[in-house]
């Protein structure tokens, strides 16, 4: 899977009216709204590239196991 794509996400309506109400309260534009969330939402980076890395070590030692 790509992981270099563009988002294309659908959300419920009920979110996309709750984001919306946001921004216009805050003045801001959607999409600064919805970055400012998820980057509070999301792990630092180097905490992901950790746990992506944990994943591969532990496919590729299954992956030995089974050979």
């Amino acid at each position: 899977m790509a992981y270099d794509v563009r988002l294309a996400t659908r959300i419920s309506p009920a979110v996309d009216r709750r984001l919306r109400m946001l921004a216009l309260a805050k003045g801001q534009p959607l999409s600064h709204v919805l970055v400012a969330l998820l980057d509070r939402a999301l792990p630092p980076a180097d905490e992901l590239a950790a746990l992506l890395g944990a994943d591969r070590h532990a496919e590729s030692a299954d992956a030995a196991e089974a050979a």
